[in-house]
């Protein structure tokens, strides 16, 4: 949904587009969005957070996109939302929409096998290699250096950035976006021990994502070693996120930058996941679960919740002084139970006494 009229446009009509409430002047011009601090009177902003309410009052804005809550505290023209972050969304695309490439355009310098499938209406760029047996949908867009290995499938409108390698057999779906030097379809870390030294374990299953997916510059998302590799549809995952063999992710789940996730994990749909989460292999976790950034989840989570395993940084010496208290909670645990032993169970008065 991109503006088709050229900028600046009037707010009524930004309205309509965007389906919210206009309340004030509907035929004052906005050319573009822009924070609360530095907006101008043709500026669109946006509000959703009360630590920000100062900055609202202040505002020179145009329009402010806002909470209906809200909508009292900016004595300018207010675009009143449900869920204001969503219509700043929307309104970002609107002004900034993707940028759409000459479609059909096949450059000469590309690397395409005689028997792979694409589509007329596809863009292969410069140092494209499109392997035998591939398949490439109807505007799909391939940058300057992306590899897609024999039988690899791109479904129609994805668009893969410079670099993206897309190994074998690996399975892309429709309006997917893959980022530069991303790795779809990898090896997975097996290994059997031996004597030793380990014997490489093959991978014969595939990485498939789903529709409307998104990948993060350098993520890596292994196949799977019997079964496959699921991204369900909607998923979005960031840089520099590390996806094991035989994972399962649940459709419009989010993950965030440089989490790690081990094999045969299965992970549910609209859950969110921060930051640097390490997950063990084998694990279940539940629809809708959200896990704070830097946890490390080593069990099943089994019941949808919000999760933690963080431990905020502290100054060293307090830290220092705390792990070894820590250390030693085990033995003050087994004092513990000896005294609660021996209130529950006293010694014969007796015994007492010689004692």
């Amino acid at each position: 949904m991109a503006l088709t009229e050229p900028v600046p446009v009037r707010l009524d009509r930004l309205a309509e587009l965007l389906g919210l409430e206009l309340r004030g002047d509907p035929l004052v011009a906005i050319s573009g969005i822009a924070p609360l601090e530095r907006a101008e009177a043709c500026h669109l902003a946006f509000f959703q957070d009360p630590r920000l309410a100062s900055l609202l009052a202040r505002s020179a804005a145009g329009a402010v996109i806002l909470p209906q809550e809200a909508a009292g505290a900016f004595s300018g023209n207010c675009l009143v939302s449900p869920n204001p972050y969503a219509s700043f969304a929307r309104a970002m695309q609107l002004f900034h929409p993707p940028e759409v490439p000459d479609c059909g355009y096949r450059s000469p310098q590309a690397e395409i096998a005689p028997d792979a499938e694409i589509d007329p209406g596809a863009r292969v760029e410069a140092f494209v290699r499109v392997d035998s047996g591939a398949r490439i949908g109807a505007g799909v867009w391939l940058e300057s250096g992306t590899v897609v290995g024999r039988h690899a499938c791109i479904g129609s409108g994805s668009h893969l950035y410079p670099g993206v390698k897309v190994y074998a057999r690996s399975i892309i779906g429709r309006n997917c976006i893959v980022h530069a030097n991303a790795v779809i379809g990898s090896d997975g870390f097996g290994f059997a021990p031996e004597s030793g030294s380990y014997v490489k374990i093959p991978h014969a299953g595939r990485t498939i994502l789903g529709n409307n997916v998104e990948i993060g510059a350098n993520t890596c998302i292994d196949r799977g070693v019997l079964d496959d590799t699921l991204i369900g549809e909607g998923v979005k995952i960031d840089n520099l996120v590390q996806v094991g063999h035989n994972v399962h992710i649940g459709p419009h789940t989010v993950i965030a930058g440089q989490t790690g996730i081990a094999g045969s994990t299965w992970i549910g749909a609209h859950c969110r996941i921060g930051g640097q989460v390490g997950f063990a292999g084998h694990l279940r976790i539940a629809d809708g679960t959200v896990i704070a950034g830097q946890s490390a989840i080593t069990h099943d989570l089994r019941q949808a919740g919000v999760y933690s395993g963080v431990i905020p940084a502290q100054e060293a010496r307090k830290w220092r002084r705390m792990v070894a208290r820590l250390n030693g909670l085990d033995r003050m645990a087994q004092r513990l139970q000896r005294c609660e032993h021996l209130a529950q169970f006293p010694p014969p008065a007796d015994e007492e006494s010689e004692n």
